[in-house]
């Protein structure tokens, strides 16, 4: 993998700590979406957190979902972008009982809910 974008996927990773996988263009940019990456350049490279990241120990996994929340407690401009690539209704649970007020992330978390549960109908 080039130095260059396992860099730049780390970047993304960390700006996104749920995110599982990045696609990345020669030209070095990064899209969470692999349409999007499609869209820019048919040349992307698929890279996994775990290609680039080391994984947790399995007793950090089991950390608190507190934790989990404290940590991404992000602008509403980040958690939004997340709500876009949420890929389980769990994952934005956790945000919206952790007592997120804000009505726009709370709108785009409702939202992108709604999109997952008529996916899978």
């Amino acid at each position: 993998m080039n130095p260059e974008i396992k860099k730049e996927a780390i970047e993304v990773f960390e700006q996104y700590p749920l995110a599982k996988v990045v696609f990345i263009t020669p030209d070095i940019q990064a899209f969470l979406k692999e349409d999007r990456a499609k869209i820019h350049n048919k040349d992307y490279e698929t890279v996994k957190r775990s290609q680039v990241i080391a994984e947790p120990s399995e007793k950090k996994e089991v950390e608190s979902k507190d934790s989990q929340v404290k940590e991404f407690k992000k602008s509403a401009e980040q958690l939004i972008a997340f709500a876009t690539t949420a890929e389980t209704v769990e994952e934005l649970d956790i945000i919206l009982q952790a007592g997120e007020k804000r009505a726009t992330v709370v709108a785009a978390f409702e939202a992108r809910k709604l999109e997952l549960t008529t996916n899978q109908e």
